[in-house]
Formats: structure tokens, C-alpha cells, sequence
């Protein structure tokens, strides 16, 4: 009888820790933007205490980004966490300052390939919206010719035979085609990401890591992660925090939305 009573409070006990570690668990980046907004707290914080806030925010960071509580890391996180409260930060799906960044995991002419792609929320109409593919980075998209050599060109007088060597740069090796282009002409990897993949030569097989990019806490930028693990520090979490100026922010979204 003893040990049957032991074995149900064990049991007992382990469903109560295992309800407080996924309350604790932030479990979708929708959940995440509700602690960040201040809408939801995490189960062990007081919502009526004075830091509540403070708290709850700070509990939003991956805590092994941390050494001590003198770590000049958790010391930016701190400031970063009154600079939210300071000026009220609130995210929203539909801002355009925030990014997802997929490292994508596919085979190129059959062969494997990683890759990343940018993406980004677009209005479709009234309250709708999309995600949507805005830059897509790698090697892969960087093209360059097997071969460049000077001889490789279209002559000077081809005028005077109707161009009829344009005939001769679909019947080389296909990437001799980019000895052809303009010197100033540039070559952008979203746009052949784009046609590798409208002419079957590429496929996505999964995605191999992501990450979200925030620009909406004036003087920072911040990315959160997906971490999986059994403590109340788990699910998506900020995993890198950095200053930055205006400028900066400006370049990398203008970079992003094409401008």
C-alpha cells in the first residue's frame, strides 16, 4: 500500500512538472510575440509584482547566451529589456520590420544543396496577408562561366552577317553564356533562384535551420531561435542581440524589400 501511494505521488509530482516546463515552453512565434507585448507572462512570474515586465522580458533570451549576471551579454539584454519597456515596443505580424531567414536544405541537378532564403509579410488585400520569398543568397545562385577567355565573344563586324554566331552561344557549354553579358551587367541570385527552380533544376527538400530577424527596438537588432530542450528555457527564444544604428537597419531592409 505504501509503495503504491509512492509511486502516485511520483506520478502526481511528474505531471505537475511536466505542465509548469510546457506552460514555460514558448511553443509558436505567435506565443513569443504575446510575452514580448507583455499579453501573456510566463507561469512563474507574479504578474502583479513590480519587475513583472522586466522580468518576463529578460526570460525571453536563451539563457546559456549568458556566463553570470556581470556577463556583458546579459547586462545588453538588461538594456535592451528598458529600452522595450521605455519606449512601449510592441511587434505585429503584418510590421515590415522583421524577417525570416531559412537555411534550406535541396539537391541542384540532382546533386545536394544548402541555400537561404529571406522572407518577408505582404499585404494581399484588406487583412490579408502572405509570406513571400524576397532575396535568396548562395552559392548555387552565384554564377560564373567554367571559362572566360577573350575569344569567347561576339566579333565586332557580327553585324555584318545578321549576328548569325548568336546561333553558336546556345550550342556551347551553358554557362559560357555569362561571357557574353554587359560588363556592368549584374547578376541577381534571387532572380536565378527564381529560374533554377521554374526549370526543374532545383528543389527544396527541407528546411534546415530558421530564424527570426527583429528591427523594431530602436538601437537593436535581435533574432530568436527555435531551442528544444526539458526547461522552463525552451521553444523560441532570442539568440542574438546587437546594436545598431539607423543606417544600418535601413541598408539591410532595403537589401531585403528590394529598394
Amino acid at each position: 500500500m505504501l509503495l503504491a501511494t509512492s509511486y502516485t505521488n511520483a506520478q502526481v509530482l511528474g505531471n505537475l512538472l511536466d505542465n509548469n516546463l510546457y506552460g514555460a515552453r514558448i511553443k509558436l512565434v505567435d506565443e513569443f510575440f504575446e510575452r514580448f507585448n507583455g499579453k501573456a507572462m510566463r507561469p512563474d512570474i507574479k504578474a502583479d509584482s513590480q519587475d513583472a515586465d522586466f522580468k518576463n522580458l529578460l526570460v525571453l533570451f536563451n539563457g546559456e547566451m549568458f556566463k553570470s549576471s556581470q556577463d556583458s551579454t546579459f547586462r545588453e539584454a538588461k538594456s535592451f529589456a528598458h529600452k522595450v519597456l521605455q519606449d512601449s515596443v510592441q511587434l505585429n505580424y503584418k510590421d515590415t520590420t522583421w524577417i525570416a531567414k531559412a537555411t534550406c536544405h535541396g539537391t541542384f541537378k540532382e546533386k545536394p544543396v544548402d541555400f537561404t532564403l529571406y522572407l518577408n509579410v505582404e499585404n494581399r488585400h484588406g487583412r490579408l496577408y502572405k509570406w513571400v520569398i524576397a532575396k535568396a543568397e548562395g552559392n548555387i545562385f552565384r554564377l560564373k562561366p567554367s571559362l572566360e577567355k577573350e575569344s569567347i565573344m561576339l566579333m565586332p563586324d557580327d553585324h555584318e552577317t545578321n549576328f548569325m554566331s548568336l546561333r553558336r552561344i546556345t550550342t556551347e557549354k551553358d554557362d559560357y553564356i555569362l561571357n557574353y553579358k554587359q560588363k556592368q551587367f549584374s547578376i541577381d541570385q534571387t532572380s536565378v533562384f527564381y529560374a533554377f527552380v521554374n526549370t526543374g533544376l532545383l528543389n527544396i527538400e527541407y528546411v534546415r535551420g530558421l530564424e527570426f530577424i527583429f528591427f523594431q527596438v530602436p538601437e537593436y537588432k535581435f533574432s530568436i531561435s527555435h531551442f528544444e530542450r526539458d526547461t522552463y528555457n525552451a521553444g523560441w527564444l532570442i539568440s542574438s542581440l546587437e546594436r545598431v544604428t539607423d543606417e544600418e537597419k535601413a541598408e539591410f531592409l532595403n537589401y531585403i524589400y528590394n529598394k
